[in-house]
């Protein structure tokens, strides 16, 4: 993305991927609803999700998705798919830094909201937004089906 004096744009680019983001996640049959934040410029999207679609028994759950694409064009994003729901469970994949784990891709875990988070490296097959999207809502269905 390019700003209106041609150079580049992070924070347009990464509203861009977002906008993308909250598409392509309304197409997932657990999803009850997304919605971009703020209105205009996205820092993240949140979508509700129908937990049993995805084998947990929670009432609610949401994902929340945060992208920033980076200072340069070629940079590699920085982004977080995090899911909560009403038990108290939480997990995420992340690709930031993070000094519990080496590199920057990791998934974090709690069981509940009183419980410090378990971190171990992971790694992704792709750094795409919508590849990676749905690699991560695979990986939500596999990690709530086997807890």
């Amino acid at each position: 993305m390019f700003a209106f004096d041609g150079g580049y744009d992070p924070g347009q680019a990464s509203h861009t991927v977002l906008l993308e983001l909250r598409r392509t996640i309304e197409r997932h049959p657990a999803v009850q609803h997304a919605s971009g934040e703020p209105p205009g410029q996205f820092i993240r999207v949140v979508a509700t999700l129908d937990p049993a679609i995805l084998g947990s028994e929670a009432d609610e759950g949401t994902l929340t998705l945060r992208w920033y694409a980076g200072e340069a064009a070629d940079a590699d994003p920085e982004f977080v798919f995090h899911y909560s729901e009403n038990s108290g469970f939480d997990c995420g994949w992340h690709h930031e830094p993070n000094p519990h784990v080496d590199g920057w891709a990791h998934y974090q875990e709690r069981l509940s909201a009183d419980d410090e988070y378990e971190y171990e490296a992971v790694s992704f097959d792709s750094l795409q937004p919508v590849p990676l999207l749905w690699g991560i809502l695979d990986r939500l269905e596999i990690r709530l089906t086997d807890r």
